[in-house]
């Protein structure tokens, strides 16, 4: 099992998506389970990326090239594990707030959300507060995620949620913020619910808001 896993793991860092779908198929082959190709593959795999991205060892082309793997081995995966074998516990969108095209940290997010059974709805990057409140009532989401890492972080994100307030929806989800130049001040600052400074951390967090009995936020 490891010699496969490693393998999916050195060709998505260098951004071979054919020969990881390849690897993919293989590994649910060898009886692999799906959440070990996730986490021990995908995950493992995108962690190390990151931390070259941050030592500045990598580029931006080098991570769209990874970004474009990961994407299509996570297709595969579903594609050859006939989707989600568990019900999923919920929806969360997701997406880079406007102006920032960073989207490493979103991606990590996002592979453990999926790791955890959720649905996932990844707008991408650069998204505008219109588009994350249309998409989030379009598909009925429970938990938004705010990214970013630009100095102006915070206040992107404000306007994010100042959207759902003019909708009159700000009580019918949950805000999860996160990114380089956050910390718990400035999410509190901003009216987020949850600030988490890792994706694990994020997920489990998301999780936890998504299998609650109430259906809306509760304000304090």
């Amino acid at each position: 099992m490891g010699g496969t896993i490693e393998e999916i793991i050195d060709s998505l860092k260098k951004g071979q998506g054919k020969r990881v779908t390849d690897l993919v198929k293989m590994a649910v082959d060898e009886g692999i389970s799906s959440q070990t190709i996730l986490e021990e593959g995908f995950l493992a795999g995108m962690e190390q990326v990151s931390d070259r991205f941050d030592q500045e060892e990598v580029g931006v082309p080098e991570i769209l090239s990874v970004t474009r793997a990961l994407d299509q081995g996570v297709e595969a995966l579903r594609r050859y594990t006939g989707g989600h074998r568990q019900k999923e516990v919920g929806t969360v969108v997701i997406g880079t707030v406007n102006g920032d095209l960073h989207d490493m940290g979103k991606n990590l997010v996002k592979l453990m959300m999926q790791s955890k059974n959720i649905q996932v709805i990844d707008l991408g990057v650069d998204v505008s507060p219109a588009k994350f409140y249309r998409e989030t009532k379009a598909s009925k989401a429970r938990v938004v995620i705010l990214s970013g890492i630009l100095p102006s972080t915070d206040e992107d994100m404000r306007e994010v949620i100042d959207e759902f307030e003019l909708q009159g929806a700000r009580d019918q989800v949950y805000f999860m913020v996160g990114g380089g130049n956050m910390n718990e001040q400035l999410a509190a600052g901003i009216g987020a619910d949850c600030y988490t400074e890792d994706a694990g951390t994020c997920a489990e967090k998301a999780y936890q808001y998504l299998t609650r009995k109430e259906k809306k936020r509760k304000r304090p």
